[in-house]
């Protein structure tokens, strides 16, 4: 018996041959491994088992934006250091030096919604097999200390990239969902129920909830489990048994898109009755295999958020994007690129939504991408201790308070806690004859995508041509999705009013409530009507400038915009740059705000 077969006996893995192989190979190695794939596909299994192989200790660590430093690396007992001061027996190791004392596994869960201070201190520990901690000197790892992390794909919304340097100290195992067939074996596996026709159905089902239009993300193998184990206990081959276990496993486990008009009942309701036979008992003719993706397309850019057969749409058009030599990566945006002669010569308006929807989200997607990390902007406050007031103990600031006293009292210790400054800004964008819907949907875009991955900013997004236009709100809530799909059916026409676009701005913000408020201008810097726009720049508390490098563009103006209000001008010849742009120009301003 070979290794793989050995892990997949031992530790009762089903499948997963080739992933097992190369992360076996990788931690052998010595290489620290980044295991990539949706909820429930079984990262925690391939990690846990090549670990438990390799008879290494396993340290857990789950990823989330609140995790400290202090908790991955340890903290000194408060107690202990006022008795004996800064000595190592003062020290509580966290998982990453205990990890690399014991030589063992640090298993980070969903590395990808860490901070990116906490990710950054993993660097040394990868690279150097080595960290400081303060007061006490170096911890050394011991032969077998290696960090096996996973990550959701960067389409789940919340998820950022990894720094470049901490990409660079891993191999990656990408996991996909596993076949109709193994997903079968996982549930006979973990139920002990032998029915093979009950097992296939929901299975069936689970499946079915991740090509369904109206939901975002899927249902995992784990759904099938409950769905079997319910309707075994409900009544088992009836077809009421399995609509019932469906409504109670699936609600929790399944997440609808925005632009859902239905109730999560209804969607599925909508998948049984295409799932379910006709027949009131269930029989092994309950089919499997239920909507296939399209192979045309890849992360991001389509199917595999969208689901279903898109061969017609794809046949339709044909003779107006050239498939050939396009990147998977890049059909997404080639569908954004070319949506208004899509929705010109495409006449069958369902094709002409579904052509919509994957260029929407081909944006989002490659913003994403563009983006890379974005760590919030924290305020850091020092305050005493009190009930219901959350935040880190800061050692020092509490040993100075507690010196000389007889008696320590709960409000000597302080707490370290950080908050997100508010801030909010009014994105003005050219819609003018220069501009298509394509780029209006890329500029406005960022900004959504900032403001759900920052939570502290809240944003506007304004529009200009002859005249201004309030297409959001800084107080208005609006799905990204539709709101990326209706500036996607802008069309670019009229003259340039820069100065009825900078009064507009200045309007959205004066009724907001933010410690921050920002103006930001998408132009050429060529206005064609209305007055001269530098006194309105003036009256802005910051005001960023991005102009469109063209033949046409007024860099003049555009400086003496960025100048007067306190900012910075960025020139741009492409607009996938101004996703970074966007994020740089608010780090700057925190930055600045807060030194």
């Amino acid at each position: 018996m070979g290794d793989v077969e050995e892990i997949q006996a031992r530790f009762g893995v089903v499948g997963r041959a080739g992933e097992l192989r190369r992360a076996l190979a990788a931690v052998r190695a010595g290489k620290h491994v980044l295991i990539e794939g949706p909820v429930g596909v079984g990262k925690t299994v391939i990690a846990t088992s090549v670990a438990g192989f390799l008879k290494r200790p396993v340290f857990r660590v789950d990823g989330d934006e609140r995790y400290t430093e202090q908790k991955l690396v340890g903290w000194f007992d408060p107690p202990l250091v006022l008795k004996n001061g800064y000595v190592k027996d003062a020290f509580i190791e966290g998982p990453l030096a205990t990890a690399m004392i014991k030589g063992g596994v640090l298993f980070i869960n969903e590395l990808n919604r860490m901070p990116e201070g906490v990710q950054n201190v993993l660097l040394p520990a990868m690279d150097e097999r080595r960290i400081t901690v303060p007061k006490i000197g170096a911890v050394k790892a011991e032969d077998g200390f290696i960090v096996i992390a996973t990550q959701n794909p960067l389409e789940f919304i919340g998820t950022s990239l990894l720094s470049e340097a901490l990409r660079d100290r891993f191999e990656l195992v990408p996991l996909e969902y596993q076949s109709e067939d193994e997903e079968i074996a996982i549930v006979q596996k973990h139920t002990g129920i032998s029915d093979q026709s009950l097992v296939a159905c929901v299975v069936k089902v689970a499946r079915e909830t991740r090509v369904h239009q109206d939901v975002r993300r899927g249902a995992s193998v784990r759904a099938a489990i409950s769905m079997a184990v319910l309707a075994s206990n409900l009544g088992s081959l009836s077809k009421k048994a399995v609509r019932e276990a469906a409504y109670m496993a699936l609600p929790t486990r399944i997440e609808l898109r925005d632009y859902t008009k239905g109730t999560v009942f209804q969607v599925i309701e909508e998948i049984l009755k295409k799932c379910l036979p006709e027949a009131e008992s269930l029989n092994n003719d309950c089919e499997g295999g239920c909507g296939k993706n399209s192979s045309m397309l890849d992360c991001g850019s389509t199917s595999s958020l969208l689901g279903g057969d898109l061969s017609d749409l794809f046949a339709e058009v044909e003779g107006i994007i050239d498939f050939k030599g396009l990147p998977k990566a890049e059909v997404g945006l080639a569908f954004a690129k070319n949506y208004y002669e899509i929705q010109r010569r495409v006449k069958d308006v369902h094709l002409v939504n579904l052509a919509k929807r994957i260029a929407v989200r081909a944006i989002i997607f490659r913003i994403l991408q563009c983006l890379g990390p974005t760590p919030k902007q924290m305020k850091t406050q020092l305050m005493p201790f009190a009930p219901g007031v959350e935040g880190e103990i800061d050692l020092e600031s509490s040993v100075d308070e507690m010196l000389g006293k007889a008696e320590f009292l709960p409000e000597d210790l302080v707490l370290e806690s950080k908050r997100p400054r508010k801030a909010a800004a009014v994105l003005m964008v050219d819609a003018s004859t220069s501009m298509s819907g394509d780029k209006l949907s890329m500029a406005t875009a960022s900004l959504g995508v900032l403001a759900y991955k920052l939570r502290y900013l809240d944003y506007g997004i304004v529009t200009f041509s002859d005249c201004a236009k309030v297409v959001k709100g800084v107080k208005e809530k609006v799905n990204l999705e539709f709101l990326v799909g209706d500036l996607l059916d802008t069309r670019a026409m009229g003259l340039t009013n820069l100065e009825e676009a900078l009064k507009m701005g200045l309007r959205e913000l004066d009724g907001v409530k933010a410690e921050d408020k920002i103006g930001i201008v998408i132009t050429d810097g060529h206005y064609t009507v209305g007055k001269d726009p530098r006194e309105l720049a003036s009256r802005y508390p910051k005001l960023f400038v991005i102009m469109i490098d063209d033949y046409d563009s007024k860099p003049d103006l555009c400086e003496d915009l960025a100048r007067l209000g306190k900012g910075r001008m960025y020139k741009v010849a492409d607009f996938t740059e101004i996703p970074k742009i966007l994020f740089d120009a608010l780090r700057s301003l925190s930055q600045k705000r807060h030194s």
